[in-house]
Parts: C-alpha cells; structure tokens; sequence
C-alpha cells in the first residue's frame, strides 16, 4: 500500500494570517512539520498541498515536495483531495500544518487503522479530563461505539455526563485524518452537510452520507499554533529538547 503524507497550508487564516510561513527558530513552521513528517517510515511521500504560491516559494527554497491547489477548498480534507487527484497514492493522511512538533507515533497510529481493510476513513481521539477543556467549543468532542467507530463530534460537551451517579469518559477529538484514496475522492464530490457546516467539524460530512469514521484511541500529545503567542510554546519545547 502506498502511503502518502499531505500537509494542506492554507495561506489565509483570519486568527493568523500567513501561519505556515510563522518563523520558528529560524524556519516557517511547514518546515517543522515536515521534518516530523519525514521521520515516518510508513510514508511513501510527504507533500505540501497549498493555495499561496509564497509557500510555495518557501516549499522549494528548503527542498520540500510541494503543489498547488486551489483556494475555494472548504476544509483541509478537500485540499488533500485536490493532491490525491494529481498524485499516485493508496492512503493519503492529512497532517495538519499547524502541528510542528507532532510525534511521529501519531502519525502511525492513523496509518495503523488501516490493517482493517473495511476502514475507509480514520482519525484519533485522547482522553480529557479538564472540565474547562470539555466545555470549550475550541475543543472537539467525540464518542464512538465498542468498534471504535464514530457516533457523534461535537464541539458541545458529549457525553453530557449529566445523570447523578455515573460520569462516562470524555474524549477530544485529534485533528489527523486518514483515507483510502476511492473514498477520499468521493468524500470531496459531497456537498459539505448540515451538521458539518453546524459544527465545523469534517468528519459529519463522511457520517451524514452513511459512510463509518474509525476512531483509534492515542496517549500521545502535540502543540498546534492557533495563535501567534503559541509560537512561544513551541519554542521553548523545541528549546528543551536541544533544538536551539
């Protein structure tokens, strides 16, 4: 099976303009994110899917596979689509840009999902505890059947857990994805779905259409960069860790 990493970097960003071209220690983040990539045995190929040919620019200038997509794409998965529909590949994971020190485990385990042959779509989850972070509509909740497979995202608190007595775990939603390539392309041709549009959340288009989303459980973490004061967390891990 070939197995292709995308990384969709979307230039425009109304909480960060510009923010895979954000300067890390010296190098745009994308960069970061592809070197985490990079580490990743599984993957066949790394790409970075953009809309902005100043990342682009950058891509080349550090020797980074790159192509162009457009930029009317609704959501990320759509801009991995648009590079599924140029390049050869059986599994395409969509690697989020924004995630510069993701661990290369996470990434395996996306792929992992696959030794299911009846999973055409996979994604990860991590257990929450932080009653802050479970009532935050930044944070995506999911819960799933004992398949692992997806019943609900949602921004709102799910389980409820409002039944005296019981409390049911509560798991964030890991924004990593992955498709068989048949289904990746179909996914892209569906109108984007109520509950989707309701709750930002892409995997509702696949679940509203009928089709299933595993959902595999993960202990690992990443920082992602919403913001530009995030940048400072990212250094100072890197810093940590010996990268400076």
């Amino acid at each position: 099976m070939r197995t292709i990493g995308v990384i969709p970097a979307r230039f425009e960003s109304s909480r960060f303009p510009g923010k895979p071209l954000a300067d890390i220690l010296g190098r745009p983040m994308i960069w970061w994110v592809y070197q985490q990539c990079l580490k990743v045995e599984e993957l066949d190929r790394v790409i970075v899917a953009t809309d902005d040919p100043r990342i682009g620019e950058a891509c080349g200038g550090y020797g980074m596979d790159w192509l162009m997509t457009s930029k009317d794409c609704a959501t990320g998965s759509d801009r991995v689509a648009e590079a599924a529909e140029k390049i050869e590949g059986d599994l395409f994971v969509n690697i989020q840009g924004d995630e510069p020190v993701i661990p290369p485990q996470m990434i395996q385990e996306v792929i992992g999902i696959f030794s299911d042959e009846s999973v055409c779509f996979g994604t990860l989850k991590t257990r929450i505890q932080d009653m802050e972070e479970i009532q935050a509509a930044s944070t995506v909740k999911v819960v799933t059947d004992r398949l692992g497979d997806a019943l609900y995202f949602s921004r709102s608190p799910i389980p409820s857990n409002i039944k005296d007595g019981f409390r049911a775990e509560v798991f964030r939603h890991v924004g990593i994805y992955a498709y068989r390539r048949e289904f990746l392309l179909k996914f892209h041709a569906m109108p984007q779905t109520e509950l989707e549009l309701g709750e930002g959340i892409e995997p509702l288009r696949a679940m509203e259409n009928g089709c299933r989303v595993r959902v595999a459980e993960t202990r690992h973490s990443s920082i992602g960069v919403d913001y530009p004061e995030h940048i400072a967390r990212v250094t100072q891990y890197l810093a940590d860790r010996g990268a400076l």
